[in-house]
């Protein structure tokens, strides 16, 4: 089944141009959504409609990619999504065609490229973390006991105190006792 999907930047914008290529590429009226987002971040409800109603088999048709998705990232996500229900994409002016052999690819490298953008990501962060350690910046919350209170816990616990009372005389959780315990192995 084809199902189409328009975009215009605004209320003021007119989205019959793109209707009438969905219709003349078999798309019916019926099956066509249309969202109104201006920028990147704009909330695209139509276009999660017709992704949530896509089958197996079914064929996305829009007129153009960047009516589609508002980022490379998106394109991608949007591709996984289309996988992930062994659904299609046509796009009429980049002249895809993912129900044909020669476009097959096209799917499984927006895949591939979602990879890549998440080993990306993570290389950046690793990257990030690394360079604030070398600068001396610890990551996550400071430790609730001081190295002094701590060193009085681990006494305590050597000397067979439970946890619940070693909390209770440091005035912590017991699950903060826990974390700065040393148990033997």
């Amino acid at each position: 089944m084809l199902r189409g999907y328009a975009r215009v930047a605004s209320a003021t914008d007119d989205a019959s141009d793109q209707v009438e290529r969905l219709r003349a590429a078999g798309v019916a009226a019926e099956r066509i959504r249309i969202d109104t987002s201006v920028g990147t971040r704009g909330a695209r409800p139509e276009l999660e409609a017709v992704l949530g109603d896509l089958r197996d088999g079914d064929v996305l048709v829009v007129t153009g990619l960047d009516r589609l998705a508002s980022s490379v990232l998106h394109l991608v996500q949007v591709g996984q999504r289309l996988l992930a229900v062994g659904a299609h994409l046509r796009s009429l002016e980049e002249d895809v065609d993912t129900t044909s052999d020669g476009d097959t690819g096209v799917l499984p490298t927006l895949d591939l490229l979602a990879g890549l953008q998440r080993t990306l990501v993570s290389a950046s962060t690793r990257a990030g973390l690394d360079a604030a350690r070398a600068r001396g910046r610890r990551g996550g919350r400071p430790p609730r006991l001081t190295a002094e209170a701590a060193a009085r816990a681990q006494r305590l616990y050597d000397e067979g105190r439970s946890v619940t009372e070693i909390a209770e005389t440091l005035d912590v959780p017991r699950t903060t006792v826990y974390g700065h315990l040393r148990r033997p192995s």
